[in-house]
């Protein structure tokens, strides 16, 4: 029996940690999303803060063809993000937020089934984002505006939940990775459970109108995701697979500091 729990507890211990990490990190970057407005906290959303630790807990655990096909995948998986976020911008003013956001993962499931009946290739996969992206990017440019950061009281309770959800989340990948393989590994790191919770939360506590403009500002935020899957994709097969990692978190970071460095300047420019 004693044997049993330490067997167990061995099992659960890397999980929980996992999850714990996660939710720190996760909350951390909510409330900059929280407090900083629209623009620099959708590009706060757009952080690999789901797929960072994700990746980093499989590195350990699978060869390096799996983590390139896993990344491809991925980056696939972001494609349906895309439309997930450009759905939630064109509906969010029209439906309240749990409507929204449902009808968004729909769309999500759909394009998500879509992308991974492509060829499993990084040849395919990048042009598809790219060119959704500039589709998405200029379709809802009409909802662009930065408005006032939003105020309001903060919420623990709201930052814990979104960090244990996407805390569970890389938890969950890497238990469906050991099991269904590279693809469904990609496709859940992929799924928007980030972009979920944040657009949900900004919807009910500052309105449509905000988390619209802060979905935006995460769909070019979005770019350092791409980023970071391409670089593990490329670079897992070429060096070892934590040098891969951390080429791929370090420029996954510069997208998202050109943004918010060209909104700082446009803003003093205005002010």
């Amino acid at each position: 029996m004693d044997m049993l729990l330490a067997d167990i507890t061995a099992q659960l211990l890397p999980v929980m940690a996992r999850v714990i990490a996660t939710a720190i990190v996760v909350m951390g970057v909510s409330l900059l999303v929280q407090h900083a407005g629209p623009a620099l906290g959708g590009i706060a959303a757009g952080l690999p803060i789901v797929m960072g630790p994700g990746f980093f807990f499989l590195l350990d655990q699978h060869p390096p063809g799996f983590l390139h096909d896993a990344a491809v995948a991925t980056l696939m998986a972001l494609t349906a993000t895309l439309i997930f976020v450009a759905t939630f911008i064109l509906v969010a003013n029209r439906m309240g937020a749990f409507a929204a956001v449902g009808c968004s993962i729909l769309v999500w499931v759909v394009v998500a089934a879509a992308t991974a009946a492509l060829p499993l290739d990084l040849v395919v996969a990048l042009p598809v984002y790219v060119a959704a992206a500039i589709v998405a990017l200029r379709f809802c440019r009409h909802a662009a505006g930065d408005g006032p950061a939003p105020r309001g009281a903060r919420r623990l309770l709201d930052l814990a939940i979104r960090g244990c959800l996407a805390g569970v989340l890389v938890a969950s990948v890497t238990i469906v990775a050991a099991l269904a393989g590279p693809i469904w590994a990609g496709l859940l790191m992929g799924f928007p459970i980030g972009m979920i919770a944040i657009s949900l939360t900004v919807h009910q506590r500052y309105g449509p109108e905000t988390a619209r403009q802060t979905m935006l500002a995460a769909m070019g935020g979005m770019s350092s995701l791409a980023v970071f899957t391409t670089v593990m994709a490329l670079a897992v097969t070429t060096m070892s697979p934590f040098q891969a990692w951390m080429l791929s978190l370090a420029a996954s970071l510069l997208p998202p500091s050109g943004l918010a460095v060209r909104h700082l300047r446009r803003g003093r420019t205005t002010g």
